[in-house]
């Protein structure tokens, strides 16, 4: 008797993976300076905080919004730990 496996198809392309990989982690860090700097409260702010640590603009206008989630995220977070 042989033993049938099925194997899950892979949800997209594979190489997407590697994308959405280096867009979370460059998400993350773009959200830490956020939140050292303290400028994630205006979308302004944001955007010449990170040009002035070295994104390229398109890359800071692309990911903007996503960093200053993921800022407001934690900061919400660590505040309500605190209480």
């Amino acid at each position: 008797m042989a033993v049938i496996t099925i194997h899950p198809l892979p949800d997209g392309p594979l190489c997407l993976d590697a994308v959405r990989a280096q867009r979370i982690a460059k998400v993350a860090e773009m959200a830490s300076r956020l939140v050292e700097t303290g400028a994630f409260v205006d979308r302004g702010d944001s955007i010449m905080v990170l040009v002035s640590f070295g994104y390229s603009p398109l890359e800071v206008h692309a990911l903007v919004a996503d960093a200053r989630q993921v800022a407001t995220e934690h900061v919400v977070a660590m505040e309500m730990t605190e209480l």
